[in-house]
């Protein structure tokens, strides 16, 4: 039955195979089967995007209309907005059904929950098969989205009793772009740059996008690396949906290099992730199957097996695949445009849709045709991780940090959001070392259905059989929140309810009080700071840790604490008192009321160790030879966790820019080939005279390069030399130099707590996300290691081989020190990683805010080199 409905397809498309012609000569019986009937009531996409599918680029909010005229046209669709982008376009789901199923759509859903529930009585037979159709989640990829335009048309309106078949005994959730933001941002460069005469050189403006490119959302982030994580608006009502319907299929359409031809999964087998079920291979097997004979048909080329993973639970593919569903990666050859040469030809923008259209019917019919192995797999794979969580060797996890209830609360956010039920610890547990306080500490029980990505989220695994990964090999959320977790087994006293928010210190501010404070270890401290700053308010920063009489007796702050006093206001004490306790409430920030600048003990609240904050105004070089995701993650942080409001400058434009104005400068991963030594001397003057700048990996190579960062780096010899490739074949290339890098892991490194880009950190060792080689000396100039990678054992999670790991044992990775009136400050890592690593996330606050209090100086390094070299020769 599929090979007969894509055969149908007209044959003027089988010949645009190998002779591709003008986009606007394609109507849309170059997409469709033509030996379906269809229902000429339901209107075509032309008629609402003014131009036939593939001729333009469709907008988003084009495609919007499209669905929700579907909707109103036919009783097989409901169409929904789930959410809004950052920019504010809706996200929109369609239900796609039979018309009886509609009008009982909820009991249709909790049939087809009951095989996922092991606590219910499931009826397989009656059982409903749920897919999940997903596109172009790379906006710039967009020839999945445009297809979505073709496949919702041919839901709405094909006829036959095959269509029929699929629609009564399944849901299709057909969501026409994961990525709005990204696809309309594409759609605008493509098409602005479209000539009437089609120009396929790919050096043409239309085929190499500005530094923004359409891939990411808005805050240029790769939304197929966050289904895990959970950061943003478009993952997250994804993730709603996906959890409120529990899929058996789940697709995810891409595109990748102009001379490839078409992919689909299976990947490659050895880079599964070992929790995924075997049995989810054999059904990706099952479909990739049918996606083949759909393409035999046309005779075009394509391949599986020898490319990609499905290792990182975080991408969209692989998602589903540790939750009784199976998630298909299709990758087809990118016009990146409206046409473009390749190694096999012209490649054109129709024929990349219809590619992407002919497999998302090739999976809804090959699907439905083993819908019962597809449901079995479900319910198996559920029971599976009931039975696994009882006979597991520990009865769950207990995961708590008493310092920081928001960091806590951040990640039961992410938990609550996957369905993993995690409950509130009502009684201190002692363990491993460590102290699960009440109130501030989780147990996720093993005995769940979601026992599976459970494993995923803790696992510390290290060793793989595989050690090439297309992505990260270590994203362990405990770790990335810098909270403390261990497995645990015996009894514990838990709240009734899931998810109950940790509980938090309460004060009511005095009206009559001297001065308030709070403490920096709350996660949301700096954008506490900040937004007084913003009001006018006078805020001190304490340089050491403060005891101070409250009315409720003597309480401890932390160094970094943040004092608001009745001297220096602006503004009438009560209207400052007001501000203060609203913008604390909004942060669940506990404030307390100081009865006296005389303390018990330690400073007072006059000493010079608690100096007034300026409010920061802070840059970062974007453009050319900066890294566009890592730039992103900093503004993402600066803008949505802590207010300030950065002002991003592109490095061709840094000569003309009065940099004076700004307090801060941030330099995160990139090359920065487009500074000179103008840059350099313009950079150099300014934190001479107090500025503040930040580098971060490469950017923080810069700086030394520039002789702004006094610290050497470790050398890539010292790496290589660890690694001898003598007597190895050609065929061991790959495994060689995937063995030499950092897969993306989580590694430990020891800080000094009394820096001041520590204060607000609990512990003297912390997780920090590495996926670099990147790595300092420790510097002989005292005082200014901030930081390094543990002597013992620094891998904590994910892939990094045992030589790299000698090298890095005890190198420094954060290094900090005045130069002139000003300081520098660079970290050899991300710490902002996929705005998920809130555990070192702050240290970007610390470094703003946090500056003043940086007073060791550094010999500089030339003189070093020079000493070293005198002491040789002396030796000579």
């Amino acid at each position: 039955m599929l090979r007969k409905l894509i055969r149908g397809i007209s044959a003027v498309a089988l010949v645009s195979v190998a002779l591709p012609s003008l986009a606007a000569d394609k109507d849309l019986s170059y997409y469709l089967p033509t030996d379906v009937d269809y229902d000429p009531s339901i209107t075509k996409p032309s008629e609402i995007l003014g131009h036939e599918v593939g001729e333009w680029h469709a907008r988003h909010d084009l495609i919007v209309r499209y669905m929700e005229v579907l909707a109103e046209e036919s009783d097989r669709i409901t169409f929904e907005v789930t959410g809004r982008t950052h920019e504010q376009r809706p996200l929109v789901l369609l239900t796609v059904t039979n018309p009886d199923n509609h009008s009982n759509i909820d009991q249709v859903r909790e049939r087809h929950l009951a095989a996922a529930d092991p606590n219910r009585d499931a009826d397989p037979e009656n059982t409903p098969l749920v897919m999940y159709m997903g596109y172009s989640i790379h906006g710039d990829e967009s020839s999945g989205s445009n297809a979505a335009l073709v496949f919702a048309y041919y839901l709405a309106a094909a006829q036959g009793e095959a269509i029929e078949q699929v629609l009564q005994d399944s849901v299709i959730l057909l969501d026409p772009s994961l990525n709005p933001d990204g696809l309309a941002r594409f759609a605008q460069w493509a098409n602005q740059h479209r000539s009437e005469n089609l120009v396929a050189d790919p050096d043409h403006r239309e085929h190499v996008q500005p530094f923004v490119r359409g891939r990411v959302n808005h805050y240029w982030f790769d939304m197929n690396r966050d289904w895990l994580l959970l950061q943003h608006p478009e993952s997250r009502a994804r993730i709603a949906n996906f959890q409120k319907w529990k899929p058996n299929v789940l697709t995810d359409f891409h595109e990748m290099g102009t001379d490839s031809t078409f992919f689909f999964q299976p990947g490659i087998p050895s880079r599964k992730n070992p929790i995924t079920p075997d049995e989810n291979v054999r059904l990706t097997e099952i479909l990739a199957a049918e996606h083949a004979d759909s393409l035999d048909e046309f005779g075009n080329l394509y391949y599986t097996e020898e490319s990609f993973d499905d290792f990182y639970y975080g991408k969209g593919s692989t998602y589903p695949d540790v939750q009784g569903a199976v998630g298909i990666l299709f990758e087809q050859a990118s016009s990146r445009g409206h046409l473009q040469d390749s190694v096999n030809g012209e490649v054109e923008f129709p024929f990349t849709i219809r590619n992407q259209f002919i497999t998302s019917l090739s999976t809804i019919y090959g699907a439905h045709k083993n819908k019962a192995r597809f449901i079995k797999f479900q319910q198996d794979t559920y029971n599976r991780w009931m039975e696994m969580g009882d006979d597991a060797n520990f009865d769950g996890y207990l995961i708590g940090d008493n310092s920081d209830p928001n960091r806590l609360q951040g990640l039961i956010e992410i938990l609550k959001q996957h369905d993993v039920k995690a409950y509130r610890v009502e009684k201190s547990v002692e363990t491993d070392g460590k102290r699960f306080a009440a109130g501030r500490s989780y147990f996720v029980p093993a005995e769940q259905p979601q026992f599976g990505l459970i494993q995923g989220m803790f696992s510390t695994r290290k060793d793989f059989p595989d050690n090439t990964f297309y992505d990260v090999s270590g994203w362990t959320l405990p770790m990335a929140f810098n909270l403390e977790f261990s497995q645990y087994r015996g009894r514990i006293s838990l709240a009734d309810q899931a998810w109950d928010e940790p509980q938090r210190d309460s004060y009511t501010l005095a009206g009559d009080a001297y001065a308030y404070a709070f403490d920096w270890n709350d996660y949301l401290a700096p954008g506490l700071l900040q937004e007084l700053l913003e009001q006018d308010i006078h805020a001190r920063q304490s340089f050491k840790p403060l005891t101070v009489e409250t009315p409720g007796g003597i309480k401890e702050l932390s160094a970094g604490s943040i004092v608001v006093t009745r001297a220096y206001q602006q503004h009438d004490w009560a209207q400052v008192q007001k501000t203060l306790a609203s913008a604390a409430s909004e942060r669940d920030i506990p404030v307390v009321s100081i009865e006296s600048g005389l303390t018990p003990e330690g400073i007072d609240l006059g000493s010079r160790n608690i100096q007034p904050v300026a409010e920061p105004s802070v840059m970062m070089l974007t453009g050319d030879g900066v890294n566009l995701y890592e730039a992103g993650e900093a503004w993402y942080y600066f803008d949505r966790h802590v207010g300030i409001p950065l002002s991003m400058v592109d490095t061709d434009r840094l000569s003309r820019v009065n940099i004076s104005k700004y307090s801060h400068i941030v330099l995160v991963d990139g090359s920065y080939y487009t500074l000179g030594k103008r840059e350099r001397k313009q950079l150099t003057d300014w934190v001479n005279k107090g500025g503040v700048i930040i580098g971060q990996q490469g950017g923080a190579e810069w700086l030394t390069e520039s002789g702004l960062l006094r610290a050497e780096w470790v050398a890539d010899d010292a790496y290589e030399s660890a690694f001898d490739s003598e007597g190895l074949s050609y065929a061991e290339r790959d495994d060689f130099y995937a063995q030499r890098r950092v897969a993306g892991a989580i590694f430990n490194m020891d800080v000094d707590k009394s820096h001041p880009l520590m204060f607000g950190f609990p512990r003297e060792q912390m997780p920090v996300f590495k996926d670099e080689l990147n790595a300092m000396q420790v510097p002989e100039s005292p005082f200014i290691s901030v930081a390094h990678y543990n002597q013992q054992q620094p891998l904590l999670s994910g892939y990094a081989d045992q030589r790299n790991q000698d090298v890095l044992k005890g190198k420094a990775n954060i290094v900090a020190h005045r130069y002139g009136s000003g300081r520098v400050i660079g970290f050899a890592d991300n710490v902002n990683f996929r705005a998920f690593f809130w555990g070192t996330a702050k240290l970007l606050s610390n470094a703003v805010y946090l500056a003043p209090a940086i007073e060791a100086y550094a010999k500089p390094i030339e003189d070093k080199k020079a000493a070293d070299a005198a002491a040789a020769e002396a030796a000579h």
